[in-house]
């Protein structure tokens, strides 16, 4: 039975991916306008709809931000120590799909379908916390300074300021203007896992084991930290449960978008994104199965 309601999980989210994939092979379209709808209308809207709703503790708000930074610090140290070791301290790229994971195309389909909106708030938390770090630590990780100014561009640090203090606040939208974001939002969790297909299908497998070592890391290594979070600060229920999987998530598309806009080893980004998708097809039912 736990087999199959895992299954009943994760087979719509791989599905909507996979008709995202096969969508591309007969229709080009750029994606850009896209993923702008995305980035400035419908995540935004989703995420004022989703923190104004479920009562957060400023308690659950602070564990889950601090898991996910631990979680992008461990694995940053993990493949520092693992590029070291290959002498190969030049590849500034290989940090992205190593640190940063699919904390939104994947985890909130899965959290939603899981473990309800409760779960999917908790994952927006979490969500949050790693777009702050990729659009500044990510963005100095690949020019090397301005990624803080880079964060304060995109409407979702203003979004989430209005939802946690819509939430914290007791305040209540009206309820014309709360269907309104509801509406908007709703269309977020498709839209990335087709937009997510559509990047997979263009993306080729290059440098082998560079993107093995960084698959395994960003998944294995997240993980991992995720866990020794979880069990050192005693985090229960959905928080844990959250954390551990967005922790083991497959790397984000994200830092395709900032591996090539900033020209650094942009070929061994998407071909590391590619992979630990692939790979997570695999994992993400195990991490499952564990969790739930």
């Amino acid at each position: 039975m736990a087999l199959l309601k895992v299954l009943s999980v994760v087979f719509p989210v791989f599905c909507i991916i996979g008709l995202g994939y096969l969508f591309a092979r007969f229709k080009k379209i750029s994606l850009e306008p896209i993923i702008e709808v995305l980035l400035y209308l419908t995540i935004p809207a989703l995420v004022i709809s989703s923190l104004s709703r479920k009562k957060l503790i400023f308690d659950d708000l602070a564990t889950v931000s601090f898991a996910a930074l631990i979680v992008v610090l461990g694995t940053g140290a993990i493949a520092f120590a693992y590029l070291s070791v290959k002498k190969r301290k030049d590849l500034r790229g290989f940090y992205l799909p190593t640190m940063f994971m699919n904390s939104g195309n994947m985890s909130f389909p899965l959290a939603l379908l899981a473990f309800g909106q409760e779960g999917l708030t908790v994952a927006i938390l979490y969500y949050i916390a790693i777009s702050l770090l990729v659009y500044s630590l990510g963005i100095y990780i690949a020019k090397g300074k301005g990624g803080l100014s880079e964060m304060f561009k995109l409407p979702l640090i203003y979004a989430s300021v209005i939802g946690l203090a819509l939430n914290f606040g007791n305040i209540e939208i009206p309820s014309p203007l709360l269907t309104t974001f509801d509406m908007l939002g709703a269309a977020t969790i498709p839209i990335m896992q087709v937009s997510l297909g559509y990047r997979l299908h263009s993306a080729k497998l290059q440098y082998p084991g560079m993107s093995i070592a960084g698959s395994v890391i960003r998944i294995g290594g997240g993980l991992a930290i995720g866990w020794l979070v979880v069990t050192a600060l005693g985090i229960e229920g959905l928080n844990g449960k959250i954390i551990l999987l967005s922790s083991g998530m497959p790397s984000a598309v994200i830092n395709f978008v900032v591996s090539h806009r900033y020209n650094v080893n942009s070929d061994l980004v998407a071909s590391t994104v590619a992979l630990s998708t692939i790979f997570s097809i695999v994992t993400t039912p195990l991490l499952l199965l564990w969790i739930m």
